[in-house]
């Protein structure tokens, strides 16, 4: 989704990328045409010693550890090395920032729904405000509202700069901020996922070390990251059926704000139609989260990561 304000920024890293003799990304990326860049990332050359002391940002939106169980831990991260082959695991790393991206859009889009409706509310306030007919305590806090959205917006246009900042990390393209992204259409997937022994019996991860204590460490560090993977499957399908509760729940309050905006009973449809676009973002959220997970698995078991991974952009 193209953001006229962040146009400057994105061209002048474009030319960037251009004059450094890389090939340019596809116009608009598809999440396929960016999985196909994995083969060629650093990442996947480098000694896995040189890898594990990089430091790994978090995504700003897809926190999918805290949507599942409701905290945050700063040490949840990708499935470690050797679990997963360095292809298979930059495939994860450009799905995560890729799906990032599309919810930074999403939440400034949101930003931005909200601002535009604030703003005609507080400018007709100030207009009654003029003509005796509401109160400066009444515009005051318009104006309060109108800036606190006026914030978020901002905050959201420096969330779709840091996080196409992290894909072209991920895609190994740092010069070059992917400007238009394509919504994938998220594959199919089971109900729900197989019994844990089901999935440690398919697991296909080839310990590095050479002495047994280390092979057992690493075989009960892969039998965690499955039993984890498993659990956050299981809490998204309940944040799955709660946000679905929530959605037609919205969708009415919209209909009764617009209706009382439009006979200026009531000045909130800003604030509901915000709500609405947040709930629908936590519906794409919850989505990407399970498509992440269900890739985790697959990885961990020696599928591809996605269906048409091996596409070339």
């Amino acid at each position: 989704m193209t953001r006229r304000s962040l146009m400057p920024a994105l061209t002048l890293c474009l030319a960037l990328g251009t004059a450094a003799g890389a090939p340019p990304l596809p116009e608009p990326l598809s999440l396929e045409q960016a999985l196909a860049l994995a083969d060629s990332h650093p990442r996947t050359q480098a000694s896995p010693s040189v890898a594990a002391r990089l430091p790994r940002r978090h995504p700003l939106y897809l926190d999918c550890h805290a949507l599942a169980f409701g905290v945050v831990d700063p040490a949840r991260g990708r499935p470690p090395a050797p679990l997963i082959e360095p292809v298979p695991a930059q495939r994860l790393e450009i799905m995560e920032r890729f799906f990032d991206v599309l919810l930074a859009d999403l939440a400034y889009s949101s930003a931005s729904e909200a601002m535009a409706v604030a703003y005609v509310q507080l400018d007709r306030a100030r207009a009654r405000e003029e003509l005796g007919q509401t109160s400066p305590l009444r515009v005051s806090e318009l104006d309060a509202v109108y800036e606190d959205i006026l914030q978020e917006r901002t905050v959201g246009e420096l969330g779709q700069q840091w996080t196409r900042a992290l894909l072209a990390q991920a895609l190994g393209r740092p010069e070059t901020l992917p400007r238009d992204l394509v919504t994938p259409m998220l594959p199919p997937q089971p109900a729900a996922p197989p019994p844990l022994d089901t999935l440690a019996a398919a697991a296909v991860g080839e310990p590095a070390a050479d002495t047994a204590a280390d092979q057992q460490l690493e075989r009960l560090e892969l039998h965690h990251q499955l039993a984890e993977i498993r659990l956050r499957l299981l809490a998204l399908a309940a944040a799955e059926r709660k946000l679905r509760s929530e959605a037609a729940y919205r969708d009415l309050k919209l209909d009764e704000s617009r209706t009382l905006y439009e006979q200026e009973v009531s000045a909130d449809l800003g604030y509901a139609m915000s709500r609405q676009t947040m709930t629908r973002m936590q519906e794409a959220r919850v989505g990407y989260c399970r498509a992440l997970a269900w890739a985790e698995l697959n990885a961990l078991t020696g599928r591809p990561v996605w269906p048409a991974a091996g596409s070339t952009p």
